[in-house]
């Protein structure tokens, strides 16, 4: 499932945006930006006492392109998000995979939810950058 969006901003503009996402949420103790192997823990879903879920980020490639696993017990969801430049500034695109013994059924009964829900996210992520 890939989603694409055009933004009137600079490539590097979205990068850091990323970046400083990550920082919220990475390790603490060290500010090296997106690395390959690093695990950080969403605190967007933290309810009731519970810390959010782990990922992990994967295939860094600085500027362009990044990964993040994120795994329960019989399924994995791989999230890449890349930035290339455009001539009125860059286009953004997530692409989610579903893999794993349960990758079927999670992709029949969420795949349109996670479609709907990475386009507004584009979009959201657009609208600030560009305000910006």
């Amino acid at each position: 499932m890939e989603q694409v969006i055009e933004a009137r901003v600079s490539p590097q503009k979205v990068w850091e945006a990323w970046e400083r996402a990550h920082q919220l949420h990475g390790p603490q103790q060290e500010n090296k930006g997106l690395q390959s192997g690093i695990q950080g823990r969403s605190r967007q879903l933290t309810t009731g006492g519970k810390k959010g879920f782990r990922y992990f980020i994967l295939n860094v490639v600085p500027g362009k392109s990044f990964s993040i696993l994120w795994k329960t017990v019989f399924v994995r969801l791989i999230f890449t998000h890349s930035v290339r430049p455009t001539k009125r500034g860059s286009e953004i695109s997530y692409d989610v995979q579903i893999k794993g013994i349960f990758a079927w059924p999670v992709r029949w009964l969420l795949g349109g939810k996670i479609k709907s829900n990475i386009d507004l996210v584009l979009k959201q992520i657009v609208k600030r950058l560009e305000e910006n």
